[in-house]
């Protein structure tokens, strides 16, 4: 329906990178994609299959043997009839079979263009187009179009809401039902066939199991999204908690470099110029330049500490691509820019944190099939840009995730703003700390 599959095939990174970056890099083949079929086009094409099959049957029978006490039969009959008054019955076959062959395809047609409608991700009229389905389905009196309508409710509509327009579509055919069984018995003059009429009621519990099965079908789809998903964040976080342990590592080797190297270097030089004072005038060349050799030595590891020490920033490219190749059902397009790639730890945790709730808000609301996200940086400003395909905000209250987004970037000296407009969403989110 409006789902797409919990792989991950229909995800796309892009990610600009440096030019010197990109002439040391080994050219490779490109992947081959495999084939990804959106679930909306399933649900469109088995309503054209249903569509041929019903149609295809009333050509076959042909003229004559075609029976019209069927709903749309019915109303072909009242709206033709009194047009060929005058005319013979066998005159009248082949105009009614014309125009009943015609309703019927106006009808499968109306149904099919309405599946399409509400099955798609981004439907803004679900409810309506559903609500179009129901006198479609109740025309064309044929099971399989009904069980199409009651899985469609089961996967498109909350659970009691999807029980309630289930309902509605039941005792909509079984009232059909009465009508026709009704209409026989007066056209015939004979009593009403109720245990005709008690058959075709059992008959339609059917849609139950239909949406049953839609309910656990669309429940198996959710817990395998949500497990890619998770599997995808923990990645990402593993992925975070490598660099930012790495940083740890190397600050801990910096200290012990000042500590010990540093401390041994500083007493080796204050012994060397303590033996150079002694010797006085007498004092050999090659004491004075192991003096000079360990006063450099010594300025070097205070560089490199002092250098290790202020450098404490870890990638977040990679995370960030982790985070996006896990995410399922939905085509995601990373740009990063190799200047905003490296971040302090605060600012790399904070923008990681947010453009995850902001990822997982568009799979949970947005009903989005395209996400992209920018990663640019300018003036000393790390800047990101998270756009959708979908929904939008409209006038949607802000819930708990994007305020705990924007508290936690105004910390950093960050800010947030969201653009809302029928067109997608788009979220833009500033924090200081890009390296130069």
């Amino acid at each position: 329906m409006t789902f797409g599959t919990p792989a991950s095939p229909g995800i796309r990174h892009t990610m600009r990178i440096p030019q010197q970056s990109a002439h040391a890099m080994t050219p490779s083949l490109p992947a081959r994609r495999p084939l990804h079929i959106a679930p909306w086009s399933i649900a469109v094409g088995t309503s054209g299959l249903f569509a041929f099959l019903h149609v295809a049957a009333i050509l076959a029978a042909g003229p004559g043997k075609t029976s019209l006490h069927n709903p749309v039969g019915l109303a072909v009959l009242a709206v033709v009839m009194p047009l060929m008054t005058g005319a013979t019955e066998a005159a009248r076959m082949q105009p009614l079979f014309l125009a009943y062959v015609l309703a019927k395809l106006l009808v499968v047609l109306a149904m099919t263009a309405a599946v399409a409608g509400a099955c798609r991700p981004q439907s803004r009229h679900r409810v309506r187009l559903l609500a179009l389905q129901l006198p479609c389905v109740t025309m064309l009196d044929a099971l399989p179009f009904h069980l199409l309508l009651a899985v469609q409710l089961a996967m498109l509509l909350p659970w009691c809401r999807g029980l309630v327009w289930l309902a509605a579509q039941y005792f909509l055919g079984v009232a059909m039902d009465v009508y026709l069984v009704l209409e026989l018995a007066q056209r015939m003059a004979q009593a009403p066939q109720w245990p005709l009429l008690a058959y075709l009621s059992a008959e339609r519990l059917v849609l139950a199991a239909g949406f049953l099965f839609g309910r656990l079908v669309l429940r198996e789809h959710r817990m395998r999204h949500a497990l890619a998903s998770a599997h995808g964040q923990l990645l990402a976080t593993q992925s975070l908690l490598t660099e930012t342990v790495r940083g740890a590592e190397r600050l801990r080797i910096a200290r012990d470099l000042h500590d010990t190297l540093g401390h041994h270097l500083t007493a080796l030089n204050l012994h060397l110029d303590l033996a150079a004072r002694q010797a006085g005038s007498a004092a050999p060349v090659a004491l004075q330049t192991a003096r000079d050799v360990g006063v450099d030595l010594l300025a070097q590891v205070r560089g490199v500490v002092s250098h290790t020490r202020h450098d404490q920033t870890i990638d977040l490219a990679e995370a960030l691509r982790l985070l996006c190749r896990g995410v399922p059902g939905l085509r995601l397009d990373l740009r990063i820019d190799g200047a905003a790639a490296r971040l302090p730890v605060p600012s790399a945790h904070a923008l990681f944190r947010a453009i995850q709730e902001a990822v997982t808000n568009t799979l949970r609301h947005a009903r989005a099939s395209r996400l992209t996200v920018d990663l640019t940086a300018r003036d000393g400003m790390t800047l990101v840009r998270i756009a959708d395909d979908g929904i939008g905000m409209g006038t949607a209250v802000e819930g708990n995730g994007l305020r705990g987004m924007r508290e936690r970037l105004a910390d950093l000296g960050g800010a947030v703003r969201c653009e809302r407009d029928g067109r997608g969403a788009v979220l833009e989110l500033c924090v200081p700390g890009s390296q130069p």
